[in-house]
């Protein structure tokens, strides 16, 4: 994703118009269309407003990383670390019914894995929901 499309899609994300967004950084209108179709790259201060603005960290908004900020980037880490844990617990337990060989594992078992894991997180989030 370009940065132009990035700058678009934050701005969308806060309820803005590019007017509002113009006018709360003080720049035209013009130059911040410039900036969203990628005819344009925002000078450095502007982009450190943008980001303010949008909640978003520079690194992002520059391709650097794809945590949009510290929480973002806490939240997957935490995810990631947990899913970690899983799995070695899963090759520790010996159990003879589960069956996970890293080395052989094809796409069709790595999509099955995917769903599984999406079923599960849903299943939470409704529980969570329904206060159980």
């Amino acid at each position: 994703m370009t940065l132009g499309e990035k700058l678009r899609i934050a701005r969308m994300r806060k309820k803005l118009t590019q007017m509002e967004v113009a006018d709360k950084l003080n720049i035209s209108n013009i130059s911040l269309s410039a900036y969203e179709r990628d005819k344009r790259d925002p000078d450095t201060e502007t982009l450190k407003k943008m980001s303010e603005l949008y909640d978003v960290s520079t690194d992002y908004l520059l391709g650097l990383t794809d945590y949009e900020n510290k929480e973002a980037y806490a939240k997957k880490s935490k995810l990631e670390s947990i899913f970690s844990e899983v799995v070695m617990e899963v090759q520790n337990d010996n159990d003879p019914t589960i069956y996970l060989d890293e080395a052989n594992l094809d796409e069709e078992t790595i999509r099955l894995i995917k769903k599984a894991l999406k079923n599960g997180m849903k299943f939470v989030d409704e529980m969570k929901r329904d206060g159980k």
